[in-house]
């Protein structure tokens, strides 16, 4: 197929998902569900040239569900896999083994920059102070916190929950931590005044 061609099958696949997300989801849906496309459609590893445009068009809105919760019935914009099927008329399990090919080849990971909202990205990408602490981008710019540029962990599929769960054991180690040194330093600071205000009578007192 020629390169032409190729970009045919991709805007045939791009004009599906616009579809339905017009219908299910918005604008910035139907924009990370285009650009993964358009990855998709640049990856030697994959051949979308290959395989039933449908199945595409299913499997990528598939990824990212997954990538931003759509899957959660607490999200705004809640689809199912049903809706995802029975709209492009594809078996659930093709196009979630399909979502997750595209997974591996694409290397995607949970909080992938530029596919699923920043709040999601920011929420799990996480970097570690000089003091060994893990904490989330979104705490990041606080005059109180110091990070190591340098050291950034971003999470891996399978691994949000267990990281997620460190990470509040850690921001609890983290806030006891803080409010022990504002504790030490409020005594440092009323043992001061104490000294001076003794120096002062002192002087005063001749005693």
């Amino acid at each position: 197929m020629t390169n032409d061609n190729k970009k045919i099958r991709i805007d045939e696949i791009n004009k599906m998902i616009e579809e339905f997300c017009d219908q299910y989801l918005n604008d910035q849906f139907k924009g990370y569900a285009q650009a993964l496309c358009e990855k998709i459609g640049r990856k030697r590893t994959l051949s979308i040239n290959k395989g039933g445009k449908k199945i595409w068009a299913a499997a990528i809105i598939y990824v990212i569900a997954r990538l931003n919760f759509l899957f959660d019935k607490k999200n705004d914009y809640f689809i199912t896999a049903d809706i995802i099927c029975d709209f492009f008329g594809t078996k659930k399990t093709t196009s979630s083994n399909k979502a997750t090919q595209i997974e591996k080849a694409c290397n995607i990971r949970i909080g992938e920059q530029g596919l699923c909202n920043p709040e999601i990205t920011d929420m799990l990408t996480f970097y570690e102070t000089p003091e060994g602490f893990i904490l989330p981008k979104s705490m990041i710019g606080s005059p109180d916190i110091e990070i190591q540029p340098d050291i950034k962990i971003q999470l891996a599929n399978g691994e949000e929950v267990s990281a997620v769960e460190h990470f509040k054991t850690e921001l609890k180690r983290f806030k006891k931590q803080q409010e022990q040194e504002r504790k030490e330093r409020r005594e440092k600071i009323n043992q001061q005044i104490a000294e001076k205000k003794k120096k002062r009578k002192k002087k005063t007192t001749g005693k």
